[in-house]
């Protein structure tokens, strides 16, 4: 234990926390000539043979450190919390520009197309008026032509 606790005394807290096992486990059996991590550590002394190590739980023996660690934790997790909010507040905000702007987009094209047609009803009433109009002047011409005829006949 004291030989575990002299290594990641020596560790930086980040480090450890990502390579937890890794390091317990190079701390306990050591390293051979080239840097490996053993595969097993051997007592002579009764012949006990340890070849893995199963890491449950991780806990500091200083209260301080267990309570910045606690701190530190809590911290990290608010922090998440507060990150994962504010990107939903930004996607609900980019999603409601969005909806804005194709609602906008659209309500434009209906105007468009609305002035198109009352364009196209104004054009037709003005040929309508024009040939109403044409047909009043005939029929008045005519009928003109023809109180001309009577009265030239009588």
């Amino acid at each position: 234990a004291s030989r575990i606790r002299g290594v990641v005394a020596g560790i930086p807290f980040e480090q450890f926390h990502k390579y937890s096992a890794d390091i317990i486990k190079s701390a306990a059996f050591g390293k051979d000539e080239a840097g490996n991590v053993r595969e097993e550590l051997f007592f002579p002394s009764n012949n006990l043979t340890i070849n893995n190590i199963d890491v449950q739980s991780i806990e500091p023996i200083d209260q301080n450190m267990q309570d910045s660690l606690s701190k530190s934790v809590q911290m990290a997790i608010e922090i998440a919390t507060k990150s994962i909010e504010m990107s939903a507040q930004h996607e609900a905000k980019r999603t409601e520009q969005k909806a804005k702007g194709e609602l906008e987009r659209q309500k434009l094209q209906n105007e468009k197309e609305a002035e198109l047609a009352r364009k196209t009803l104004l054009e037709l009433q003005a040929v309508a008026s024009a040939v109403e109009s044409t047909g009043q002047a005939k029929a008045e011409a005519q009928a003109q032509a023809e109180k001309l005829l009577i009265e030239g006949q009588s």
